[in-house]
């Protein structure tokens, strides 16, 4: 999973500024050695190929399968409603279904039943899946906990291969998974990759540091400069900062309303006492002397000039969601470059607004901005498909809370309730929260007691609602990067919990795919309609 970005992006860097990354791989007989790896993972797919058959597994497993249906049909004979649910799960393969009915009101035997069935589903469905994907031309038929094994090591080595494959074509040696080289490629090739690997790290290093593009911390780390920070961020914003109101003092967001700024117009009016002088239409007021007594020398009255926009300052917080469900598909990753990126435009274009960034997980904190590169989620802990969890913090001691609160859950409540405090001076005008979250939340508090839900439950959607209206009362606008997909935001019914989300908001939301940044859906809520950009 790609959470430190710094590397990868230094690298990104130098081989937009034309520095051949590739090459490093020739000088260093990187590339040779690689090629040797994905032949000794071929001779080792080809092998087990060449030994076993898997087909007939899977279809022995639908065989019990079918078998323990009709078993499970006179356990619940005086459930047939639940029967019928479960029946029609287990014909569709419906995971999520079965998973879901197991902790409906069964006993510890019914519940391990319908286990053993969904295990059995997922098993079959496996091996079908790894005997479409490879041609097994062997003559052995393994046991079922066999065949699973080499369906897992096929699966092992031909994701080896491609990250190889992949290095090749990208230069990047930091993504592969090193325990796997060792494992399926011997000791001494994981030792000969390590070995040049850091040749070829020193050689970039060099580069890198030579171009400023990264610096060592006092503990020799290698990060991220903070000129390369600003490099990474995309200018994509811009769209946000509409309909904003005027400061008196001035700021660097056009907005709709006139004010006395540097972004004029081609519209004029009658110079007015008070008017900026440095806006005055020059031709425009000579043209109306000469009209009016047919001389060049104007007066006051024949004096135009140009309607100016208002600017506005505004104190923007990017709320970032650190909670376990954004380490899916480098939700996290791509979060932390479109943080970088409102920084890095805010840094560029409105130096009078301020910028606050808040991470939010069970609880929230602030963030400094040079710790982005290197931030993760919070790490997952708890493996259970339902999880209650009430953790009354006026009773514990900080220590307390650090070792036993698992702060991995989203509570949007109380990252929204930070925020607000944050922006709480009545001297703002323009208070903006950029919320980058997966969408559903799962935790809340209700006065100094932590509640955690997995599924979420109602109260952790009201409140963080209740929440976000005090935050509208407050005058302030959210606006929402939904790093997700169609199937997550409607599971749990998070559809409606979005929409009821913005409509209270006032923002707008934006729904970044995962891996292409440049291209985004807006699901405007203001205007009601949907567009699509890339930038």
């Amino acid at each position: 999973m790609k959470y430190n970005i710094s590397l990868e992006e230094a690298l990104k860097l130098i081989i937009d500024k034309g520095v051949p990354v590739n090459l490093f791989l020739k000088e260093n007989g990187m590339d040779d050695l690689i090629k040797s790896f994905q032949e000794k993972i071929k001779s080792q797919i080809e092998e087990i190929l060449s030994k076993f058959k898997i087909r007939p597994v899977p279809e022995n497993i639908q065989k019990d399968i079918q078998k323990n249906i009709k078993n499970l049909k006179k356990t619940f004979k005086n459930n047939p409603e639940f029967f019928q649910k479960l029946n029609k799960a287990i014909e569709t393969k419906n995971q999520d279904e079965l998973q879901r009915l197991k902790w409906e009101d069964l006993t510890k035997e019914e519940r391990r039943e319908v286990d053993k069935i969904s295990n059995d589903l997922i098993d079959s469905q496996f091996l079908e899946n790894t005997d479409l994907k490879f041609s097994f031309k062997g003559k052995i038929v393994p046991d079922r906990k066999n065949a699973i094994e080499i369906a897992k090591l096929l699966e092992q080595l031909t994701s080896l291969s491609q990250a190889l494959e992949e290095a090749i074509e990208t230069g990047d040696l930091y993504n592969l998974d090193l325990e796997n080289i060792a494992k399926y490629l011997g000791a001494e090739s994981y030792q000969e990759f390590l070995e040049r690997r850091e040749s070829i790290f020193d050689s970039l290093t060099k580069i890198l540091e030579e171009q400023g593009d990264v610096i060592r911390s006092e503990e020799g780390e290698l990060k991220l400069s903070p000129s390369s920070i600003r490099k990474i961020g995309l200018v994509a914003l811009q769209e946000i900062f509409s309909n904003m109101k005027s400061d008196s003092a001035s700021g660097s967001h056009t907005t709709n309303e006139t004010g006395d700024s540097e972004n004029i117009t081609s519209s004029t009016k009658q110079f007015e006492f008070g008017d900026n002088i440095s806006h005055i239409d020059f031709p425009g007021s000579i043209i109306n002397s000469i009209i009016r007594n047919k001389t060049s020398k104007p007066s006051l009255n024949d004096l135009e000039v140009h309607v100016a926009r208002g600017s506005a300052k505004s104190t923007t917080v990017i709320l970032l969601d650190m909670s376990g469900s954004m380490a899916r598909v480098n939700r996290f990753y791509n979060a932390k470059k479109m943080a970088m990126a409102m920084d890095s435009l805010i840094r560029k274009d409105y130096k009078d607004d301020k910028l606050i960034i808040i991470g939010f997980g069970s609880t929230a904190k602030v963030l400094k901005i040079p710790d982005l590169p290197s931030l993760q989620p919070y790490p997952i802990t708890i493996y259970n498909p339902y999880i209650k969890l009430r953790f009354d913090f006026s009773k514990m001691t900080k220590e307390q809370i650090d070792n036993k609160v698992p702060l991995y859950f989203t509570n949007l409540q109380k990252g929204l309730n930070l925020a607000r405090q944050l922006l709480s001076s009545k001297q703002i005008n323009n208070k903006d929260i950029f919320l980058i979250t997966d969408g559903a939340p799962t935790a809340h508090f209700k006065g100094s007691t932590l509640h955690i839900n997995y599924p979420p439950v109602p109260s952790d959607f009201d409140e963080a609602l209740n929440e976000l209206k005090l935050c509208t009362e407050d005058g302030i606008t959210i606006n929402t990067f939904l790093m997700t997909n169609e199937w997550d935001f409607n599971y749990f019914g998070e559809q409606s919990f979005i929409q009821r989300f913005a409509k209270i908001s006032k923002g707008r939301i934006f729904y970044p795919h995962p891996n292409e940044l440049n291209k985004m859906v807006i699901y405007d809520f203001i205007n009601n309609k949907k567009k699509k950009f890339s930038y």
